[in-house]
């Protein structure tokens, strides 16, 4: 469009804002969308200072001295700015379609009439930029990095004209920025990789139009973004990881993405979610199991047919996508890179933790640039409050502290490069002697106790005068020190009522040795989630349903862990396949059906195990029916109604987890062996009639 075309679409843009109907139609529906709570300013979750990334003043103070210049200059001019711009990009927007096109008219038009620019919505308050961030999605035929360049190339235009208009807000307080990480998705839009380097591309040129104001959206973690209503508020980088698909492309251009995201303030990777604690690194980690799981996921027939290969090669692409955006977030900004000792840094999930020593004890035993062992790092962290909810509790630590010794229990006696001993940097911080895993340093090492002056430290002697009668009576009465707790405070804890499921999970994975705390845990969470709406469910599952897995495979053999976590996982059913829950992934249902099986004279795990067999598939359809069936739920269903056939809870339950399991056609179930099952059911169906006889009926013509 050249400069006199431009001037005649005044006259419709004008139009428009004067309400023609012949005109096209701006709502602002359209123009801005719904996203954040009015706030024109919010305190930054992380300190400003702090941060090496983004916030650099020299180049601030150029930026706005180029602001000024071209505001001064814009002020020379008498009239005020038109739409014209601001309503060709609507429309564009309006047509679904591909957009590319626009962006040398928009070129142009800056060009031309550099008012335009200028003009911002008198009701959505959109300026242009932000309805051409909107618009990154819009181009399907970017496939090249000419096109690529067009789109880049329109947004720093705009931006050339109002250097001010990346920090301006819209009506619902958001700056540009926001719509080029929450975008209008077009009608119809597949779910292709090119549009994530294109939202890389837009970011790296709207990062440096405005240090400050970037810094401060990258900083929050109470934005509300479109999508899934179960999100509630969240960081930039965690909506942006929420929001990629499974990235089966090597290169990933997905990594690009959130490296831009990330590269704006690294430190938000520790940063947890408002409203359900989520943290980047415990999303990205369920992620990468339900992908890893997908990889070796087996099929009927011959599992080496193309489509069976081509399966698992695009899942185990995605998983190491995945586990590469894992790494990026771990990886520092300069120095030395190692995972261990990054992982305890940022405050890793507990079982993303124990993944990581795992599959690198090597690095347990060496120093980094700073002379730290991992140990070090987790005997110097910082306890947390029980009102503190967006970091772990205080039993986190323990956990952290009890991993790193299991694997390399000699790291208790090495000095760090000041010459301190774990036992001495953790009584420093006035961590709890259990709970803060004082007491397990001690225990790998208690000659460390020589370097620490009792005289400035709390309570020390009390502590230890129950372990060591004769090291105590030496000490000299201290006057401060540890946070003293006891060995059963954590069961104390999970029973509290107005316990948080982050100290529940947080207690039962620094005590998985107990089985009292794995079973009151277990309690806790099904108490939690029993009264709970399903969003809440959701949000309790979340970082619940490892903790009781991990639980079940720690307790095999204790009948009142299975049957209370068998519970507790019937009442989280409803989370399963929602934010990456996966109770495939997870292992639940396998732990479920080892639950039967390895208590099968147990009426109670039966009937508990059955209910939340049926519940999961009933939520989970045909998918979770094949999985039970796959590791012998079938069996374990039959053999709970043989064994315990006057039982009326074990028959009900049973009946019902093969009601469930047979409801869908395309399953991939085994026959049921005929003879054995239908006597299973008519006596089901004679001995309880209230209780099972609509399932046994529904059942027997199944068999027929």
């Amino acid at each position: 469009m050249g400069c006199k075309a431009s001037k005649e679409a005044t006259t419709d843009a004008v139009a428009v804002e004067n309400g023609n109907k012949s005109a096209p139609p701006v709502s602002s529906a359209s123009a801005a969308k719904s996203s954040v709570s009015p706030s024109a300013k919010t305190t930054p979750t992380s300190n400003k200072s702090s941060s090496p990334g983004v916030v650099k003043k020299q180049e601030s103070a150029r930026r706005k001295s180029s602001r000024s210049s071209a505001n001064t200059k814009s002020s020379s001019v008498n009239s005020p700015p038109d739409a014209k711009i601001l309503q060709m990009l609507l429309q564009a927007r309006a047509s679904s379609g591909d957009v590319t096109g626009v962006w040398p008219q928009v070129i142009q038009m800056c060009d031309c009439d550099p008012l335009c620019i200028l003009y911002q919505d008198p009701k959505t308050r959109s300026t242009p930029l932000h309805i051409a961030c909107s618009m990154v999605d819009y181009n399907d035929g970017a496939k090249d990095e000419t096109s690529v360049y067009s789109i880049v190339s329109g947004i720093r235009a705009l931006l050339k004209g109002d250097p001010e208009s990346a920090s301006k807000r819209d009506s619902m307080g958001n700056i540009p920025l926001h719509y080029a990480i929450d975008p209008v998705v077009p009608p119809g839009a597949s779910g292709q990789h090119e549009r994530w380097r294109i939202r890389a591309a837009v970011l790296r040129a709207l990062l440096p139009a405005d240090y400050e104001s970037s810094y401060e959206y990258f900083s929050r973690n109470d934005i509300k973004f479109t999508g899934d209503n179960d999100l509630g508020v969240c960081s930039p980088l965690y909506y942006a990881l929420y929001s990629i698909p499974d990235d089966f492309m090597s290169p990933a251009p997905t990594l690009g993405y959130i490296s831009v995201i990330h590269e704006a303030n690294p430190q938000m990777v520790s940063v947890s979610n408002k409203l359900d604690g989520d943290k980047p690194l415990a999303l990205l980690y369920r992620r990468f199991t339900r992908q890893f799981d997908l990889s070796e996921k087996f099929f009927a027939g011959d599992n080496s047919r193309p489509e069976v290969v081509g399966h698992r090669r695009k899942y185990k692409i995605a998983a190491s996508n995945t586990w590469n955006i894992i790494e990026l977030l771990l990886r520092p900004e300069g120095g030395e890179y190692r995972i261990v000792h990054r992982a305890i840094q940022v405050d890793c999930p507990p079982d993303l933790l124990r993944y990581i020593v795992e599959t690198n004890a090597e690095e347990l035993t060496k120093v980094d640039d700073a002379g730290n062992l991992p140990l070090h790092y987790a005997a110097k962290s910082k306890p947390h409050a029980r009102s503190d909810r967006e970091s772990f509790p205080a039993f986190h630590t323990k956990y952290v502290v009890d991993e790193l010794l299991y694997k390399f229990p000699e790291a208790a006696s090495i000095a760090d490069s000041e010459g301190k001993f774990p036992l001495t940097l953790a009584v420093d911080t006035g961590k709890q002697w259990v709970g803060g895993g004082v007491k397990s340093i001690y225990d790998a090492y208690p000659e460390a106790l020589k370097q620490i002056d009792m005289d400035t430290h709390p309570s020390l002697q009390k502590a230890l005068s129950y372990i060591d009668e004769e090291t105590s009576s030496a000490i000299d009465d201290a006057r401060n020190g540890i946070v003293k707790d006891e060995l059963h405070d954590a069961i104390m804890l999970v029973q509290k009522n107005d316990v948080d499921v982050s100290e529940v999970v947080s207690a039962m994975w620094a005590h998985e040795e107990d089985p009292g705390v794995q079973m009151m845990g277990c309690i806790a969470i099904s108490r939690l989630s029993a009264k709970a709406s399903d969003m809440e469910v959701r949000r309790i599952a979340l970082s619940a349903v490892p903790a009781v897995v991990n639980a079940m495979k720690a307790h095999p053999n204790e009948p009142a862990v299975q049957e209370k976590a068998c519970n507790s996982l019937k009442t989280m059913a409803t989370a399963d396949g929602r934010r990456e829950v996966s109770f495939v992934a997870s292992g639940a249902i396998a732990a479920i059906v080892g639950a039967m099986q390895a208590h099968i004279g147990d009426p109670v795990v039966q009937q508990e195990a059955c209910g939340a067999l049926a519940d999961i598939v009933f939520v989970g359809g045909a998918d979770r029916a094949t999985i039970v069936a796959s590791v012998s739920g079938f069996t374990a269903i039959l053999n709970a109604l043989a064994a315990h056939p006057d039982v009326k809870m074990v028959q009900k339950e049973g009946c019902r987890a093969l009601q469930a399991v047979t409801e869908y056609p395309h399953a991939n179930l085994p026959e049921l062996p005929r003879s054995q099952t239908e006597s299973l059911l008519v006596n089901a169906k004679e001995q309880f009639p209230p209780d099972c006889a609509e399932s046994a009926d529904i059942l027997l013509l199944r068999l027929s």
